[in-house]
């Protein structure tokens, strides 16, 4: 999706700012006799995409200024500087930009000089880099709208795939014949197929994978691929898990699918 300078200006106004500060206009061009404080919302550079075979990647900068005019002793006027910084931050990430199924990533970062001139006053910029990636083919990506729902009748678990690999089909045994041709012979059919899947191993999705686990019962659930469902009876196999520090800790499970509902 594209993002213009409205759209930002709208999502900051849904912000709640100190109450103390004026209201803050917002602008999205270069202001020559503003009205203090205020917000310029501009594009610092043009869109860029780029492709290879998998996937497209378009990147939006936007530079979000933020202008106050000290009336008021320093130290306060900070105080709602910084107050009024945190919560732009906060709406914008907030902000649920993108549509399902897609993978993106967002940079944001502040920056505060002192206005020494004219006026006596501070101009923080918030450099916003907003990155959204989609299958260059259309289809494929895994993505936001890639998950595996288990206890769909009860109380539904719904889990991101950061990764996945699928065991479907028939297994082939091979033989020779008299002549020394390979013959292909088709023997175990995986119908609805074996998923091992990779997430992020939070405590509420350890106790839920634990407990069926260990009861080995089959449990009523959902594949969703780009977003759409397929209804499967899954039983849960074994869990391997992993970790560093300063990262979140992974697990890997296998889900076999017994049959639809």
């Amino acid at each position: 999706m594209t993002l213009t300078q409205a759209d930002i200006i709208t999502i900051l106004r849904t912000g709640v700012y100190p109450t103390s500060q004026k209201p803050l206009n917002y602008y999205q061009q270069k202001q020559k006799y503003p009205i203090y404080p205020f917000v310029e919302v501009r594009k610092s550079q043009s869109d860029s995409n780029t492709t290879d075979i998998q996937k497209t990647s378009k990147d939006q900068t936007f530079e979000i200024s933020y202008y106050v005019k000290y009336t008021r002793p320093e130290a306060l006027e900070e105080a709602d500087r910084l107050a009024t910084e945190n919560e732009m931050l906060r709406v914008l990430e907030l902000q649920d930009i993108i549509p399902t199924g897609i993978i993106y990533f967002e940079s944001k970062s502040w920056s505060t000089t002192l206005i020494d001139d004219a006026i006596y006053g501070s101009k923080s910029t918030l450099r916003f880099t907003f990155k959204d990636i989609s299958s260059t083919s259309g289809s494929g990506l895994i993505g936001s709208g890639d998950k595996i729902e288990l206890n769909s009748q009860t109380t539904p678990l719904l889990i991101q795939v950061l990764g996945i690999n699928t065991n479907i089909g028939f297994t082939i045994d091979t033989h020779t014949n008299d002549e020394r041709n390979t013959i292909y012979d088709p023997n175990i059919l995986q119908r609805y197929g074996e998923y091992t899947i990779t997430y992020e191993n939070t405590p509420a999705i350890k106790a839920v994978i634990d407990t069926l686990s260990r009861t080995g019962n089959i449990n009523n659930g959902k594949l969703y691929s780009g977003g759409t469902p397929t209804n499967y009876s899954f039983m849960v196999g074994q869990t391997t898990t992993s970790g560093s520090y300063g990262e979140y800790e992974k697990a890997t499970t296998r889900f076999y699918a017994t049959g639809t509902w």
